[in-house]
């Protein structure tokens, strides 16, 4: 039985090497010299009769073979693990990092994680904001919620969410039923988006304002702010301005809306286990609040 199963450390050498992208880094979470995983590596090439990985400077990258062969090995040892902590008791939650924008942090994540915790009582999150401007740093990140079309190399993404983008105003701003007079309010803009109110009048007909917009902002909460203290008139993901909303601080301006071409969704970079039984349990608690979240 298992008479092609190679040595169990020459896996956990594989996976550790594929997920960090290099010996040392693989040799410092495994307690060995460099040196030792390398050789282990050769040996599982060996035995396997394929090159793994190619091998470029200090940088390791997966050839097609190993592409498919590491998510078939990272899954057998979360699942060994998570069978080793439901039969001899050591459950013990282990922490999460959980890194996305400030504006979904506060705006959408944070009134959620009530529903998480009377699920997982045990479960420890620790949670990270980001700048639209940050480069991805995914070594501590156990999952990454990202806005864009979901085409990242160095991790695997999942549709979190897609939603339309509106138009909001505080009451008083409100340019009544004609579309076209929000051309003369002032207008708010989030860097870094596709979704812009030149798409906005484009995509409807109208004729664009005479002038750039007046606030340009790196934050879907600044620019929520910024609007309901009647500064103008901001283009917003809906699932950004629904508390506002709700709470009467903003109004739609309008009932013309403007299709996302981009959305959020769940990176889990390589460079990190992402079949840990908690990483798995969180994922789909994000998944399962995504799908109640009116888009």
């Amino acid at each position: 039985m298992y008479q092609e199963l190679p040595p169990l450390p020459w896996l956990r050498a594989f996976d550790a090497s594929a997920r960090l992208g290099n010996f040392t880094l693989a040799a410092e979470e495994l307690g060995l010299t460099p040196s030792a995983v390398s050789y282990q590596v050769r040996g599982l090439e060996a035995a396997l009769g394929h090159k793994l990985f190619i091998r470029k400077q200090k940088s390791l990258f997966l050839t097609r073979l190993g592409q498919a062969y590491l998510p078939v090995v990272s899954k057998a040892f979360g699942d060994i693990e998570a069978t080793t902590s439901n039969l001899f008791g050591k459950s013990a939650a282990q922490e999460v990092t959980i890194r996305c924008l400030s504006s979904l942090n506060m705006l959408w994540l944070a009134p959620r994680l009530s529903n998480y915790h009377r699920l997982y009582p045990s479960g420890r999150l620790r949670l990270l904001s980001s700048l639209w401007s940050e480069a991805p740093d995914a070594a501590q990140i156990d999952i990454d919620i990202r806005y864009g079309d979901g085409n990242w190399s160095d991790g695997e993404a999942t549709p979190l969410m897609h939603h339309d983008v509106i138009a909001v105003c505080a009451p008083a701003l409100h340019p009544g039923p004609d579309p076209r007079q929000i051309a003369t309010r002032p207008l708010i803009e989030v860097l870094g988006v596709t979704d812009t109110w030149h798409h906005f009048f484009a995509l409807h007909g109208l004729e664009p304002a005479a002038s750039d917009p007046a606030l340009k902002v790196d934050q879907s909460l600044i620019a929520l702010e910024l609007a309901s203290r009647g500064m103008g008139v901001a283009l917003i993901a809906r699932v950004f301005a629904q508390s506002y909303i709700d709470r009467g601080t903003l109004v739609e301006a309008t009932d013309l809306t403007l299709p996302a071409r981009q959305g959020h969704y769940l990176v889990q970079p390589n460079a990190r286990n992402r079949f840990r039984p908690e990483v798995s349990a969180v994922k789909d608690w994000l998944l399962q609040e995504a799908a109640t979240t009116a888009c």
